[in-house]
């Protein structure tokens, strides 16, 4: 039978750079209790899942037109979540690009204040190059000072993504498998310049 240890390792975590705010919830918060699949977010990211699965079958038959889409679909993602944060603040911190360890059951990120173990937060992401914006729900499961600081934040937290519907999982499964896939070129292309100097 599989426990939370065996699911979480199901799923491939990278290294990555998203931006990021969050918020802590308290036990009497219901402002985001249960998932409403017609909800415009809700909306949004099944559309996101049907593009990207569109524009996967298009990358080897018109590698050009595929990447026009792409770019339209990365524009339009990046007016939404603008407009998201205008109307609806998920925290009273300022949303920041931060480099996180992500996979689609969870999140390790740098934070200024220590929280406690199984406290709910609600997580407002913003994956790249994509633009997609996800608000997700969070228990931390773990909070660790930092050996050295990165700039305000002195801790690690540990969380893993609760309530999290199938469409957002499969958002996050698709982003890990595009940047792991983009960070492996990168460092192949890095290691081939430096044999060819």
């Amino acid at each position: 039978m599989w426990n939370d240890q065996q699911e979480r390792r199901r799923y491939f975590r990278i290294t990555d750079q998203v931006a990021i705010s969050y918020r802590v919830l308290s036990d009497s918060d219901t402002t985001v209790t249960g998932v409403d699949m017609n909800s415009p977010s809700a909306l949004i990211v099944q559309l996101e899942n049907q593009i990207t699965t569109s524009l996967e079958t298009l990358r080897s038959v018109q590698p050009q037109v595929h990447q026009l889409l792409e770019l339209f679909n990365r524009k339009i993602n990046l007016v939404l979540s603008l407009e998201e944060t205008l109307f609806e603040p998920v925290s009273d911190q300022e949303k920041r690009s931060q480099q996180v360890n992500i996979s689609a059951c969870g999140l390790a990120f740098p934070s200024h204040e220590q929280l406690r173990p199984n406290q709910k937060i609600l997580m407002d992401l913003t994956l790249f190059p994509s633009n997609i914006s996800l608000k997700l729900m969070a228990i931390v499961i773990g909070c660790n000072s930092l050996n050295e600081p990165i700039g305000e934040d002195c801790y690690i937290t540990r969380a893993d993504f609760v309530d999290i519907t199938n469409s957002e999982q499969e958002v996050l499964v698709q982003h890990v498998i595009k940047r792991q896939t983009s960070q492996l070129k990168e460092r192949r292309e890095a290691r081939q310049k430096d044999l060819d100097v």
